[in-house]
């Protein structure tokens, strides 16, 4: 993976070396990658207030036989806490949602024994926590309920850069659309998905530092550098290969087997060995 990620940067031109790889190993060179621009947005999850402190903040709130109890002049049904944030209110059973007021646009209400997600003040789902109080108080919940939360944000940030990942490298196969009569689609893709490593890294800074949009564009142009030398390689050692194979008429044939570029098999076997 070493000589691809190198090669991807300094030298794209050497990517034809790895266009035999297996589909294993282009997938796991994509999950690098995707790991790679995920970790702003962990970073960004993991700076965020621990639920573990806000459990000693709600020390006036307990669970009783008959649900959410909250006593004492610290209890405030419209103050707001943060849970990886979405905006987290505790009230007490005899209060209702109108006690908040307008609510922001991701909102967790824990009322009676129940936990309700809100979009504004439109109900999406509840839980039902009742299971969990016959052994849990109401700080080992929100403990809980916050290692949830952390999972499922850090899987949905994960799976959105892949995806992104996916969709960037389908777009940039449009250009090398008229090398399917020569070469398997299967096989640009693969060599696509290398050559977005400049653009994975640039999406790397850009979530850990944020800079200018104007000045993202400019290094993007810069990061497609890769997929355009790519290209012009792959279209260069292509029709001379079938220059020299029929200087008569060059597409008179299509390729399907292993020969559709002059890089010897050779070659590739010794970048799997060096590996």
């Amino acid at each position: 993976m070493y000589n691809v990620f190198k090669d991807s940067i300094i030298n794209p031109k050497n990517l034809l070396n790895y266009r035999n790889k297996k589909g294993f190993f282009t997938f796991m060179y994509l999950i690098v990658l995707t790991v790679l621009v995920s970790i702003g947005g962990f970073i960004n999850y993991f700076k965020m207030p621990n639920p573990q402190a806000l459990s000693t903040e709600i020390n006036f709130c307990e669970y009783t036989d008959t649900g959410l109890s909250c006593q004492g002049n610290e209890y405030d049904p419209t103050k707001s806490y943060e849970i990886y944030g979405f905006n987290t209110y505790f009230l007490y059973d005899q209060d209702s949602i109108s006690s908040i007021g307008t609510m922001p646009s991701q909102s967790i209400v824990f009322s009676n024994k129940s936990l309700t997600f809100y979009q504004g003040n439109q109900a999406l789902s509840s839980i039902d926590l009742s299971p969990m109080l016959a052994s849990s108080n109401l700080s080992e919940i929100i403990v809980f309920v916050g290692k949830i939360m952390l999972s499922v944000f850090l899987t949905m940030t994960f799976l959105q850069n892949l995806v992104m990942l996916l969709v960037v490298a389908l777009i940039s196969t449009i250009p090398f659309l008229r090398l399917k009569k020569f070469i398997p689609y299967k096989k640009i893709y693969k060599l696509v998905i290398f050559a977005v490593t400049p653009f994975a890294i640039l999406m790397t800074f850009y979530n850990l530092i944020n800079f200018y949009q104007w000045l993202f564009f400019i290094l993007m142009l810069v990061a497609y550098r890769s997929i355009f030398q790519l290209q012009r390689e792959l279209y260069y050692q292509t029709f001379l290969h079938f220059n020299q194979q029929n200087p008569q008429n060059p597409e008179s044939n299509d390729v399907t087997d292993e020969s559709e570029i002059t890089i010897s098999d050779e070659e590739d076997s010794d970048e799997d060995s060096e590996e």
